[in-house]
């Protein structure tokens, strides 16, 4: 039980890192966060997160060709460095969170 605690800990702090992370990189590129951005990277991370943490790297291929296929129909005009450097930073974040549970474990 302990470790959902501390895993949940971990998460939720860094998420409130990550809030203001990524507030500065929209500043960077002229964009704004939204709600829905918001949410959207916590269940992100959230899910990249339990892959790590249950040992299944399958996710992270599963997770990169979802984003792949979102993106192919995208009507929305987000240039491609966005795109990159959000998922990048992401993806990033998500391995510090790993990382940070296993030196507590």
């Amino acid at each position: 039980m302990d470790n959902y605690i501390i895993h949940s800990a971990i998460y939720v702090v860094g998420e409130i890192v990550t809030l203001a992370v990524f507030f500065l990189v929209t500043k960077m590129f002229g964009k704004g966060l939204t709600l829905s951005s918001v949410l959207r990277g916590a269940l992100e991370r959230g899910f990249l997160y339990i892959i790590l943490l249950v040992d299944l790297p399958q996710g992270m291929a599963f997770f990169g060709a979802l984003k792949i296929a979102t993106r192919l129909k995208d009507d929305d005009k987000i240039s491609n460095d966005y795109f990159l450097v959000g998922n990048l930073v992401s993806v990033l974040i998500v391995i510090g969170y790993y990382l940070m549970s296993q030196y507590c474990f």
